[in-house]
């Protein structure tokens, strides 16, 4: 028995991407700015966001060293690279071509 099957029926729908300009995809890159622009506030305040940085940085690099050599190429990356990716000079183009 084979019933047929429209596709209004299917309550998942792939969404439309687009790969022409990361521009439109991505996210801005960078780390917000703390609301306190001055005194003891904002120099505590941008030590804990600069913390809070390091440990998700950690947490990302750990999650990419569990990956194995074929996931890295499929992402452009291979093992040499995994120690500059948070490097802001590695990603220097992508950042240009965000903006």
């Amino acid at each position: 028995m084979s019933a047929q099957t429209a596709n209004s029926q299917f309550s998942f729908q792939l969404p439309s991407m687009s790969y022409i300009d990361t521009s439109l995809e991505e996210p801005k890159l960078g780390v917000a700015a703390p609301a306190v622009s001055h005194g003891i506030v904002a120099w505590l305040a941008g030590h804990v966001s600069a913390l809070a940085q390091r440990s998700r940085q950690r947490n990302a690099l750990s999650e990419l060293s569990m990956m194995t050599d074929v996931e890295l190429n499929d992402i452009g990356l291979n093992r040499g690279d995994l120690g500059r990716v948070f490097q802001p000079a590695y990603n220097a183009d992508l950042m240009a071509r965000g903006r």
